[in-house]
């Protein structure tokens, strides 16, 4: 393994760095319930932290887009689109939350990113009458983060969208759109923006990024029992399910492209690729709409689509 993470954890009246490997050891559940488990739960790993060691955040804060002044124009957000009411989730600040329990034009979403799968995806918090409060239970599935619902403290899967264990172990979450983009992208197209405020009740260098020589590196944190060999491990793709089809798309091989976008047609509907930076993707519908899709790496990509096709160029 040639890179280290390092994640830092401060209480309010003094700063305490932690740095360590993340354990591959089997999880502690004893804090969850676990019944109706869908999936063999020896495949639950701690990922290091207890349950909470690392806070969602449930009262966000929000700033004007004409009052941020930590972000540059190359940096990443989720930008989340409801009822022409547009907000922005910096990267630099999930990456030490990793969920965000948000309402936004009235719907109740929940904003998540794993950092080791690199990947962002909104759901609706809403679930059989019930709006679920999630927390980050410090496991892992797949080397992908493990939330937990605080009402009954079940077990859900961020790229499996859905439960795992507990009340609502077999129902899938509703996805919101959402794109990652970088922020002057973001602010262009959305002026009138809100902004997630680093007011987070937290103390974290949201100036540093923890995971940054994970990303510069071919390696993945825990090993993977059966990789795709179609690409390298953390090549980035972004990745989309229409119907039964499911399709992924090497952001290298967009980044050829004349013009940084693409054409295609998955399960009869007409979609569009467009590139950002080779960092990340957006795919929109013939209206120019856009549809859940996730950026993420091949490796997390492949095992919870092992069916999936994937664009050749």
């Amino acid at each position: 393994m040639r890179f280290k993470i390092n994640r830092t954890y401060a209480l309010i009246g003094f700063v305490l760095a932690l740095f360590f490997f993340p354990s591959s050891s089997q999880a502690d559940l004893s804090e969850f319930d676990v019944s109706n488990s869908v999936v063999d739960k020896g495949m639950f790993l701690s990922g290091g932290p207890k349950k909470d060691g690392i806070p969602a955040i449930t009262e966000p804060q929000f700033v004007a887009a004409g009052d941020v002044d930590f972000l540059k124009n190359h940096d990443l957000v989720v930008g989340i689109e409801l009822a022409d009411e547009a907000r922005a989730y910096p990267i630099q600040i999930l990456n030490w939350h990793e969920i965000v329990n948000d309402k936004i034009a009235d719907k109740s979403v929940a904003v998540t990113w794993c950092p080791l799968t690199r990947s962002a995806v909104a759901f609706d918090r809403s679930i059989k009458e019930e709006i679920l409060e999630f927390g980050v239970s410090g496991l892992l599935f797949n080397s992908n983060v493990v939330m937990y619902d605080r009402t009954h403290n079940g077990l859900w899967s961020q790229l499996k969208m859905g439960g795992l264990t507990g009340k609502f172990s077999s129902e899938n979450l509703t996805t919101i759109p959402s794109q990652v983009v970088t922020w002057k992208e973001w602010r262009t197209n959305h002026p009138a923006t809100q902004v997630l405020s680093k007011k987070t009740g937290y103390w974290r260098a949201y100036d540093v990024d923890p995971y940054e020589s994970y990303h510069g590196s071919p390696d993945t944190m825990f090993s993977i029992k059966s990789q795709d060999q179609r690409l390298a491990a953390k090549s980035l793709v972004v990745g989309i399910k229409m119907g039964e089809t499911v399709k992924a798309y090497p952001l290298e091989s967009i980044n050829k492209l004349d013009g940084k976008t693409l054409e295609d047609k998955v399960n009869g509907q007409d979609i569009t690729i467009r590139y950002f930076d080779g960092k990340t993707a957006v795919i929109t519908d013939k209206h120019g709409n856009v549809l859940s899709s996730v950026v993420t790496y091949w490796f997390a990509w492949s095992t919870f689509h092992q069916k999936t096709l994937v664009y050749e160029g």
